[in-house]
């Protein structure tokens, strides 16, 4: 391909065709720079635009696009004799660009640009800038009518954005109201009942503005839109409370077993505080003893409940100190479906009646540690859970805080008409570890038992080590001689023998008993021997073998003391 060239001339007076390529670019004398002027500066501390009209725009180079564009502009258009210039398409009214009129006097407030939509025309800082991020915050309420036809106040909040005169309206959301809340209204130029735009004059405290419809009574305002509008002369009026919130008539039953406070459509089922309701009133535990409202402990029982077409139903019930609330969990079953939550945490009823009394009545009772009786029913909404058992913390409990006997806490069998089965382990075979044998009675697929670290740490490397001979009548020579070395490891509980060699004694000395794989049991018994079964003059049997121990050194015997 050929490359682009151009014919210059040079200083020297040679005309050269010279490539336009990086490194050839010649300046030529005479050159006017064409660059445009930069409008928008920052000077103290703020954004400062020059070119305005009460500031003078530095002289632009005329470039030949832009005569070539004016000279197209003065030429008469086809069917009319109107001429038009560069400068009536570019230059609009001041409706289009306010900075285009003229500038206010010195000392007009800024209020009298806002009420026009014409924030900051004709100053030397635009609105976008001079009002950038700053709004205007009235606190406001709508009233909606309710599910039985009354009237429902709600709260929210109404921004006007200084900037660009948009609007915007938002509810707070509050938990389980069942009403759909948040933002309201979209910011954007909001229109009045007039018709026209909303302005600030329009947001004033103990009036009412219509916004698509919908009226909005001004109750308040912040500490922000107080001090500006006092500052641009504006007379704000005192805060106005809001008025009260919607109170149900009845209590529900749907506030009482696990759904908050509120049911459906966001009704409060309560007169009384929420946190009286969920928490209970200090009347109710006046015989209870002091609970630490932080306390994670938790009365556990099982109960179960007979179900004339499943059979019995086995479900946990939890009693929660910190607040006084019960959950009941409902246990697997097989042939069952899941059903893992009969009740939700909250407050349970005494009795477990639905009925629990008219709005503010303050002798209604709910469920205590001290109804809960083992061996007798708890109602839980119209099903009685017969208690049976407890864990062990919830026993301590009761006998330790409520005063209760040992027996009174003892498990109550459960007579499900059921056959029992009684699992009776096989005898030991002497193939491997009992402990092994008993995992294949078990278990399908037997695991390794787990390991008792705690007795490992603690007994790791001690071992009771003791002198022993033969003992038993009618010993011959030379087994009435002979000495062993009878070790138990108290680790695992196993036992190693050990005969000294001793010379031209015709006997081959070492191993007598290597050490066994696990404890050695007892003659005639399952039982296998432990730490306090070896001491000075005490009689082992290992192997059909009897062996009385003689003398043990100083470290066994600091290991018995300390046992």
């Amino acid at each position: 391909a050929r490359p682009i060239t151009t014919r210059l001339t040079c200083p020297m007076g040679n005309d050269e065709n010279i490539p336009l390529l990086p490194g050839y670019n010649l300046t030529l004398p005479g050159t006017q720079a064409r660059k445009l002027p930069q409008t928008l500066n920052y000077a103290g501390g703020g954004i400062f635009v020059t070119g305005l009209p009460d500031q003078s725009h530095p002289v632009r180079p005329i470039t030949a696009r832009m005569a070539g564009d004016e000279k197209l502009a003065t030429q008469g258009r086809p069917l009319t004799d109107k001429k038009t210039t560069l400068s009536d398409h570019v230059k609009g009214s001041v409706a289009v660009d306010p900075q285009n009129g003229p500038a206010p006097p010195p000392g007009a407030p800024a209020v009298a640009a806002l009420g026009d939509m014409k924030l900051g025309e004709g100053s030397a800082t635009p609105a976008w800038v001079a009002y950038d991020g700053q709004s205007l915050s009235y606190g406001a309420y709508f009233v909606e009518k309710a599910l039985d036809g009354r009237d429902r106040p709600r709260k929210c909040v109404i921004r006007f954005h200084l900037e660009d005169g948009t609007v915007d309206v938002h509810e707070h959301k509050t938990d389980n109201s069942g009403i759909v809340q948040g933002r309201i209204l979209k910011r954007h130029a909001a229109v009045g009942a007039s018709g026209e735009p909303l302005a600030i004059a329009d947001f004033q405290i103990g009036s009412t503005v219509a916004i698509y419809g919908r009226e909005y009574n001004v109750v308040c305002c912040d500490a922000y839109t107080r001090e500006f509008l006092s500052k641009e002369g504006l007379t704000i009026a005192a805060d106005v409370p809001f008025p009260d919130t919607l109170v149900d008539e009845g209590p529900g039953v749907l506030g009482t077993i696990g759904m908050g406070v509120r049911g459906v459509g966001g009704k409060r089922v309560f007169e009384t505080d929420p946190v009286e309701v969920v928490i209970g009133d200090e009347s109710d535990q006046i015989d209870e003893p002091a609970i630490d409202p932080f306390t994670k402990d938790v009365l556990s029982f099982k109960c179960s409940w007979d179900d004339s077409v499943q059979g019995i139903v086995h479900y946990t019930l939890n009693y929660f100190l910190a607040d006084g609330t019960v959950e009941v969990l409902e246990e697997e079953a097989p042939g069952r479906d899941p059903f893992p939550k009969m009740l939700a945490r909250s407050k349970l009823p005494a009795g477990g009646a639905f009925d629990v009394g008219p709005p503010g009545e303050k002798t209604r009772t709910f469920l205590k540690p001290a109804d809960i009786v083992m061996g007798q029913p708890v109602g839980v909404y119209g099903r009685n859970l017969t208690v049976h058992d407890c864990d062990d913390f919830t026993r301590s409990y009761y006998v330790k805080t409520l005063g209760r006997t040992i027996l009174e806490m003892a498990p109550k069998p459960l007579n499900d008409g059921a056959v029992t089965h009684v699992h009776v382990d096989p005898p030991h075979n002497g193939f491997g570890s009992e402990t092994d044998s008993l995992r294949n009675c078990h278990h399908l697929v037997p695991k390794r038992a787990p390991p008792n670290l705690r007795h490992f740490e603690q007994n790791f490397g001690k071992e009771l080590r003791f002198n022993a001979a033969f003992a038993g009548p009618g010993l011959v020579s030379p087994n009435d001689e002979r000495r062993f070395i009878v070790t138990f490891y108290l680790v695992d509980g196993t036992i190693s023998v050990y005969e000294p060699p001793v010379s031209n004694s015709g006997i081959l000395g070492g191993k007598f008993l290597e050490r066994t794989l696990e404890p050695v049991r007892k003659p005639g018994a399952r039982a296998p021997y432990v730490a306090r079964d070896f001491y000075v003059g005490a009689t082992v049997t290992l192997n059909s073998h009897r062996f009385e121990l003689l003398n043990t050194d100083e470290s066994t015997e600091s290991i018995i003391r300390s046992l």
